[in-house]
């Protein structure tokens, strides 16, 4: 009774497994060493980019890394020998960069926008920063205002922000988190853990 059943899970599980070696077959395959991503044979090597650089849209399969069984993924726009991704996921989504590339930093970006996001099952903007004079103030007071202790209790609400630019960096954000405590209102950097007060500056964008 139960043969048929068997011989059609084992055709499919063989089925799967050939889709699955064809798909990595067309995959750039890369292993790791010395803290990078590499492909020897066609000279790529890619560092993983702190959290706070994000892939602004998530293009085809480029690499496959099979020793965790991850694909990564095109940036949109970007050239995939230069920048990769995981699949996204939010804010925890990790970025990969050629080794020959230096990451901007928030200023060298020069973001023209600022989405407000809530992270969930999906993330999604709640609003939009557009006045230069707000984000020119974001950025200055995260590069360089006076360090300010990040609560770790008792937070009233918080967002995460990501600052993205029209014209030098239109495939990637930079994100930051946003923070409203008794303490405050901050921004924090989750890889350095920088963190700065920043007045009322978003009280127009933050509910």
């Amino acid at each position: 009774m139960n043969h048929p059943v068997r011989r059609a899970a084992a055709v499919l599980i063989a089925a799967l497994t050939l889709l699955l070696s064809s798909c990595s077959a067309r995959l750039v395959n890369l292993t790791y060493a010395d803290g990078q991503m590499i492909n020897k044979a066609k000279h790529l090597a890619y560092n993983a980019a702190p959290l706070n650089y994000e892939p602004a849209s998530v293009g085809e399969e480029f690499a496959y890394y099979g020793k965790a069984d991850i694909v990564l993924y095109e940036i949109v726009g970007l050239d995939p020998k230069e920048w990769l991704t995981e699949a996204y996921s939010g804010t925890a989504t990790t970025v990969f960069y050629n080794e020959k590339i230096t990451l901007p930093t928030l200023s060298e970006m020069n973001p023209s926008k600022v989405f407000v996001c809530i992270n969930e099952e999906i993330t999604h903007a709640i609003s939009t920063v557009e006045d230069p004079d707000i984000i020119g103030k974001l950025v200055d007071l995260f590069e360089n205002g006076e360090y300010a202790e990040w609560p770790l209790v008792g937070s009233i609400k918080t967002y995460e922000l990501k600052f993205w630019s029209e014209k030098e960096y239109p495939y990637i954000y930079f994100n930051l988190t946003y923070g409203e405590f008794p303490e405050g209102k901050f921004l924090y950097d989750r890889t350095t853990k920088r963190s700065v007060m920043i007045g009322d500056l978003l009280d127009g964008y933050v509910w």
